[in-house]
């Protein structure tokens, strides 16, 4: 590459930061470095002869291995790009490269709405902008604490940011935390992320999962909707089922053009896609070779690189490597990804968090350094709940999206979705249903209990004569009107739920030692059960929420009694 006269001279004016020893050759040498500002992920700069025009060429190296012996530091410097047409001259000084000749030769200045921006390069105060078009299937490994979950939500804000459909399998409900900003506010993402989970376990969650194959593919896909599908508190075997069927519906989708292009994000995806062959493996498999030609891309996470289906790492084009330690996740790390070599053992290995190598597709053949920036958003761990950062506005605006999107949906659909989910799920033990039971049980004790008291503290009021008292009228109108029939609908649901509870179980203690369904636990039975703890659920929610109107209702009353007293004295 050839560089103007004055901005060469401005370089060779500087003082050199080594010279060229040993053998040398077009595409390598070895330089003794001089100056302390060299470290392993320093750019350098060798300049060519002057020419008649008075340019002069320069070539562009990078540090492959750095070490110290007698004489002193020294490095093994590969050119980057254009090589030149000769060995280099033994002695020849090296100098730093400029910040604009690396990034000219390393394509990392794109435009922001076409990029995706993970970080900074490492050693540097610039950018890496990755053109998005390049990435293809990504792959991203790392040890635990590496930053491998972190960089993949990084991922998730890059590809929001520019409206690209994106489809996540969280099995730990971690990315739940998309919806909150670093700051602990309501994210810029908020209004374009719809997470499916089990409400049960998950209350941060948008719809129940349950209802996840009732929808069509294009509510799961579509530009500007991040789907996230909770599957936290799902046995891994299910989890495994129905990443396979929702990958094979849309997978199906993408390739009649049914749906627009999309990533999806799969994290642990050794868990999913491992060396034995499984319907699921089987349909990971077949969206990593072809999905790429219909739009249906691939974000992929492990920890264990070298327990992954060897073809599916074969089709990643463009990976992020995190910290490694085991010399087999290495070794496949390397042999897997493009322009990873040998070299890159103990780079690979001495990463502290955060940093990492990106290689392949996306990079033009040049493995580069990067510091991942900071995320926009929270960085979530196993179980993160959105609802303790979120208004109550913000939720009530949620709820309302969920019912728009079901909507239109005819009860047939709805329960077909449903029948499907349980299928997934699998048919439930005895000793899981009567787990079930017990645990409701004790939930509709706990709800009489607590209907119970505050029934007694209404009565209190009212015989009090605060209700009664015309000097106490705005507690009357602070105490809603309708806190009777409130209880009451409580405790007609309690008492109509407990009656079930009893049917059912006599169902489950007729069938002795035998399995579920021979014991006499008909699909519809279980149906009433997992009804029953749906139900009992909404009536905690209710009455919370009634607890939370009344609560204060009740402390004016209460004030307002004691006013009132003191008047009467």
């Amino acid at each position: 590459m050839s560089e103007d006269k004055d901005d060469i001279e401005l370089d060779i004016d500087q003082k050199p930061v080594g010279r060229l020893v040993g053998k040398t050759k077009i595409a390598s040498a070895k330089i003794l470095i001089e100056d302390k500002r060299v470290e392993r992920t320093t750019y350098l700069c060798i300049y060519g002869e002057r020419k008649d025009d008075g340019t002069r060429d320069y070539y562009v190296m990078s540090i492959g291995k750095i070490w110290n012996d007698s004489q002193g530091l020294k490095a093994e410097l590969n050119v980057v790009g254009e090589r030149p047409p000769r060995p280099f001259e033994v002695g020849s000084k090296v100098f730093l490269a400029k910040n604009k000749q690396i990034i000219d030769l390393l394509g990392i200045n794109n435009p922001q709405e076409k990029s995706v921006a993970l970080g900074e390069l490492l050693g540097y105060n610039f950018e890496v902008n990755l053109l998005v078009k390049n990435f293809g299937r990504v792959f991203v490994t790392g040890r635990s604490g590496s930053g491998k979950s972190y960089t993949m939500g990084v991922l998730c804000e890059e590809l929001m940011d520019k409206g690209i459909p994106l489809v996540i399998l969280d099995r730990h409900g971690e990315y739940g935390s998309l919806k909150i900003d670093a700051n602990g506010g309501e994210s810029e993402y908020i209004d374009a992320i719809i997470e499916f989970s089990d409400l049960s376990i998950n209350k941060g969650a948008d719809i129940d999962i349950e209802y996840l194959f009732s929808l069509d593919e294009k509510d799961i896909v579509a530009p500007n909707l991040c789907s996230i599908v909770n599957m936290r508190g799902i046995s891994l075997e299910a989890q495994e089922t129905l990443a396979g069927r929702l990958l094979k519906k849309l997978y199906k989708a993408s390739t009649s053009r049914k749906i627009p292009p999309f990533y999806l994000l799969l994290d642990e995806a050794h868990l999913f896609a491992g060396k034995k062959s499984s319907e699921t493996s089987d349909t990971v498999r077949l969206f990593s070779q072809e999905g790429r030609k219909f739009g249906a891309n691939l974000v992929l996470g492990t920890q264990r690189p070298q327990l992954l289906d060897t073809t599916i790492r074969a089709q990643a084009g463009t990976w992020v490597v995190h910290h490694l330690t085991d010399v087999n996740d290495v070794k496949i790390t390397i042999s897997s990804a493009e322009d990873l070599t040998s070299a890159h053992k103990s780079d690979i290995s001495g990463l502290d968090q955060g940093e990492g190598i990106i290689s392949g597709e996306a990079v033009s053949g040049i493995p580069l350094f990067v510091k991942v920036r900071k995320r926009k958003t929270q960085h979530g761990g196993m179980g993160f709940n959105a609802l303790d950062f979120l208004s109550e506005k913000t939720i009530e605006e949620l709820k309302q999206r969920k019912s728009r999107i079901l909507q239109n949906k005819s009860p047939e659909q709805l329960e077909a979705g449903k029948e499907m989910f349980e299928e997934v799920l699998g048919d439930k033990t005895r000793n899981e249903l009567l787990d079930m039971v017990a645990e409701l049980k004790q939930k509709v004790k706990k709800l009489e209990t607590e209907v119970e008291t505050w029934k007694g503290k209404y009565e209190q009021l009212k015989e009090g004569g605060a209700l009664a008292s015309s000097e106490s009228a705005g507690a009357e109108e602070a105490i809603s009107s309708d806190l009777p029939e409130d209880v009451k609908e409580l405790q007609m649901d309690l008492k109509v739920w407990k009656e079930k509870y009893k049917a059912l179980k006599k169902k489950v203690e007729a069938g002795g030692e035998q399995p579920a369904q021979e014991a006499g636990i008909s699909k519809e039975a279980e149906r009433k059960i997992e009804n029953l703890k749906k139900y009992t659920q909404e009536l905690e929610q209710k009455l919370n929420k009634l607890k939370t109107e009344k609560d204060e209702a009740i402390r004016i009353a209460e004030e307002t009694i004691k006013e009132y007293k003191k008047l009467k004295r």
